[in-house]
């Protein structure tokens, strides 16, 4: 019985994250409320505060999830077999798998709600929480490919990922703020800086 449950509740609230990212592209983040999300969803909108407060709990609950599969999932490209790839290779699909979550919303509701999270400190500590499950598993898969011999072993893992991760930082800022930035502009200038970082700047 309790599967059961288990089973409609994971169910509500996959028809709840499919309508609240369908509204937000449609709509706008700012211009969508619970009750549309409710609506869409064929759910009473008390029923939708029971799983989630506000709009920002529900967004940041979608980007746990899929940051989750990102890291732990069977797919997870942080499981991937080093054998039958490169580092960097590796490296430049997993920042496009990173960048595919935030990208489910288009770039404006996604300013919206990138300023809505971080304008409160309990949605900024939910999105640092994030950040920093993701540097974690993102350094364990550096030691990983030393451990391979496939980069430097010599390198400070956790200084590495601070770098790797600055470069999501910029580029998803550049994303939102400069008009001129698109999603192909994003996935190419991502994979020019790797392909800097792997060269080095040495003459």
């Amino acid at each position: 019985m309790t599967g059961l449950r288990e089973k409609k509740k994971s169910e509500r609230k996959d028809r709840i994250f499919s309508a609240a990212v369908e509204l937000f592209n449609e709509k706008g983040f700012s211009k969508t409320s619970m009750q549309d999300i409710a609506d869409k969803a064929d759910l009473a909108v008390g029923t939708l505060y029971n799983y989630f407060p506000s709009k920002n709990d529900l967004l940041l609950d979608i980007m746990q999830e899929k940051m989750e599969l990102t890291i732990t999932g069977d797919d997870a490209l942080f499981n991937v077999n080093l054998q039958n790839h490169n580092a960097k290779d590796i490296i430049k699909s997993l920042l496009k798998k990173i960048f595919s979550i935030p990208l489910l919303v288009n770039k404006e509701s996604m300013k919206e709600i990138f300023i809505a999270t971080f304008s409160s400190n309990i949605h900024t500590k939910k999105g640092m929480i994030l950040d920093i499950e993701l540097m974690k598993a993102f350094q364990g898969l550096l030691e990983r490919l030393q451990k391979n011999n496939m980069i430097n072993p010599g390198i400070n893992s956790y200084n590495a990922t601070k770098i790797f991760y600055s470069i999501l930082l910029v580029q998803m800022m550049m994303y939102l703020f400069d008009p001129e930035f698109d999603n192909e502009k994003l996935f190419e200038n991502t994979d020019e800086i790797i392909d800097l970082i792997f060269q080095g700047v040495k003459p």
